[in-house]
């Protein structure tokens, strides 16, 4: 026979609470860890764009002088085949296989000058598309430390975690990946304490209804073991 049946069923509420309690703060390590990682990811992400980019852009600059002569090259040949061709079409006597052949060398001519601006085009609108996302990179980093301190201040509402954790996160992109990589560890350690301590709540909650139901429970959730007492006890 029980001897306290209250008493059982205020330890079992007791350790649904704490159980409960621990699955909060479960909850809210994994969220922070998420956001601290996200911007993390992306200051890397932005830092090595921005470093990127002049590369990009110095090389397309290059290219595009290349591709100027070319197209300043196909202009002239163009120009070259049309008067050729008008000096035939001009002529008293012009043999047919003759005006054909010109033809076609004005027609390749042009193709060639289409096909040399066109690529010209590509090269300035990459340059442009280059150009835009460095403006936007640029917001973006000046942007994320901002996003850094907002995680920042909720970490800071956090009992178990480090203190190297609770710092600013600084001003720049490097500072920020800095902040992220010591956030990542200490939420790790906290995670690990707090999973550890609700197993150990479980543990001794499976231990409370054994002992009491007398039956082996077998890892069953603490909500699951108080329900099982109230329906025995209650």
């Amino acid at each position: 026979m029980v001897a306290d049946p209250a008493e059982h069923l205020r330890h079992a509420a007791e350790l649904e609470r704490r159980d409960d309690e621990v699955a909060r703060e479960l909850e809210t390590i994994r969220g922070l860890a998420e956001r601290a990682g996200a911007v993390r990811s992306r200051a890397v992400e932005v830092r090595d764009g921005l470093a990127r980019i002049p590369e990009e852009l110095d090389d397309l600059a290059a290219r595009r002088i290349i591709l100027e002569s070319t197209v300043a090259s196909a202009r002239s040949e163009l120009a070259a085949a049309e008067s050729r061709l008008a000096d035939l079409e001009g002529a008293r006597r012009t043999r047919t296989d003759e005006l054909e052949r010109a033809r076609s060398e004005v027609a390749t001519a042009r193709q060639q000058v289409a096909d040399a601006e066109s690529e010209l085009g590509r090269l300035d609108a990459q340059a442009s598309d280059l150009q835009a996302l460095d403006r936007d990179l640029r917001a973006e980093a000046a942007a994320l430390p901002h996003e850094a301190a907002l995680v920042a201040a909720d970490l800071r509402e956090l009992q178990r975690i480090a203190e190297s954790a609770r710092g600013d996160p600084g001003s720049d992109l490097d500072d920020v990946e800095e902040w992220g990589a010591r956030v990542r560890s200490a939420l790790f350690v906290a995670r690990g304490t707090l999973e550890t301590e609700r197993e150990r709540i479980v543990v001794e909650a499976n231990a409370l209804g054994t002992a009491v139901l007398g039956e082996t429970l077998g890892g069953s959730s603490v909500a699951v073991i108080r329900r099982r007492l109230e329906e025995s006890l209650g």
